[in-house]
């Protein structure tokens, strides 16, 4: 075995040297024929790149403009990945998502909710990306608020943060003006937001002060943590919506309507409350920033209207802090470039442009400056500013879709008059502890 490994060396140094020898004679021609696998200088020629289509997933059609631009600067910087877009409505999106998943056909890329996030990591249908992560190919550190958090499940990083939202209280500065009421300010309570919600309705005219719409996170989870109840305890295992404080806060916003000062239940379930907003038709509405551009678009109310803060509540000013976040199909047919995709989702440029086209806060530190800018006759800096005073959006646990899914169901009784506002709050509790229990 030594003697034949001894002649191969042997014979490999006289072929080498015959090869040069040959090459010198050549005298270095450049010619196209010399090129060829046989004649190309160091071995073997690189393999062409394939060509890629890749489908990217969103829900948002306001925030598409900004998505093809980001995909079309990456393909700039790919030409053999190109990037299909598509626009699944809200009210689809997970629908076809739920289908898709067991049947392998889930988009390469696309956005994933906090709320839906612990589904699809524990059907293994998201591709993990811890590998890329420990490896330094992408710094979740370079997110906000550790929103890289939100996508990580049993140690194992999923997704890259997109963006974040806050809610704002959005108002009507001409319905202010006409009514000579000053606008709402950083010293407004809960109390405050009810007296003048009374003074600007004109039921008569279908003019209302407030929209007190039955929602969670653009709604009356905030009134429940301003006014020292909670959504879930700390460590999830328990319902908040039987505290007192809870109860009391819920019972606050339904009292707009008695009183009213907002629209009913059946009003704004015909009419969706920003859509009422956007007509004059409301003077004020809870909404999360993701609905900017929407309410700007506006004819009837663009230049009319602005952002203040929530207000202040018994304990303090409650808020909903939530991040969208970019993932992958674990059964995608490429996720090499799916994963260059998704690590340039994740970069300061991506964040860049979603900022200078305003279609969301991003998540990347130190970008979200030309987003506030992005359209100066906003106050935008509301959604920014209350960030401190923030809790994360309650999911991140197994039982979250099992009773988000029901809450709507039990409190929609008391909205509509069936039942009393303190009756389906225990009723959640006691739905919400029993899905706790369960999914253990």
């Amino acid at each position: 075995m030594v003697k034949r490994n001894k002649f191969s060396f042997v014979f490999a140094v006289v072929f080498i040297a015959f090869a040069l020898v040959a090459a010198a004679c050549s005298g270095g021609s450049n010619n196209a024929s010399d090129k060829g696998p046989n004649n190309s200088a160091g071995g073997t020629a690189e393999e062409p790149q394939k060509n890629v289509t890749l489908t990217y997933a969103i829900w948002d059609k306001i925030q598409q403009p900004a998505m093809e631009a980001i995909a079309k600067e990456f393909t700039a910087e790919n030409p053999h990945i190109e990037i299909k877009v598509e626009v699944i409505p809200w009210g689809d999106y997970w629908t076809k998502m739920s289908a898709a998943a067991p049947a392998g056909t889930l988009p390469d890329v696309f956005w994933m909710h906090g709320g839906q996030f612990v589904k699809y990591a524990t059907g293994n249908f998201l591709e993990p990306i811890t590998s890329k992560v420990q490896a330094g190919e992408i710094d979740l550190s370079n997110y906000a608020a550790d929103l890289a958090s939100i996508y990580t499940l049993n140690g194992e990083n999923y997704g890259v943060p997109k963006d974040f939202d806050t809610i704002g209280l959005a108002y009507n500065k001409e319905l202010f003006d006409q009514a000579h009421i000053p606008y709402p300010d950083d010293t407004w309570d809960y109390a405050k937001l009810a007296e003048v919600a009374k003074q600007l309705s004109q039921p008569d005219k279908g003019i209302y002060g407030f929209g007190a719409k039955l929602d969670t996170q653009t709604g009356y989870w905030n009134d429940m943590l301003a006014n020292g109840g909670s959504i879930l305890s700390d460590d999830m295992s328990k319902s908040g919506y039987d505290e007192p404080a809870s109860i009391e806060a819920l019972q606050a916003r339904y009292q707009m309507i008695l009183d009213g000062a907002s629209p009913t239940h059946q009003q704004m379930t015909d009419t969706e409350a920003t859509e009422m907003f956007k007509s004059g038709k409301l003077a004020m509405i809870f909404d999360g920033s993701w609905r900017i551009s929407d309410i700007d678009g506006s004819e009837i109310i663009k230049g009319k209207w602005d952002w203040a803060k929530l207000p202040m509540g018994k304990v303090k000013r409650g808020n909903i802090i939530n991040g969208l976040g970019n993932v992958m199909s674990v059964a995608g047919k490429n996720k090499e470039e799916a994963w260059l995709f998704l690590k340039f989702l994740g970069s300061q440029r991506a964040a860049e442009i979603t900022a200078e086209m305003g279609a969301a806060i991003p998540a990347f530190n130190g970008t979200q400056e030309a987003w506030l800018t992005s359209k100066p006759h906003l106050n935008l800096k509301v959604f920014t500013d209350q960030v401190a005073d923030a809790i994360p959006y309650p999911s991140g646990s197994k039982s979250y879709p099992v009773w988000f899914a029901k809450e709507p169901e039990i409190m929609s009784q008391a909205w509509g008059g069936a039942i009393p506002v303190e009756e389906a709050a225990k009723k959640v509790a006691e739905m919400m502890n029993q899905a706790i229990a369960e999914t253990k």
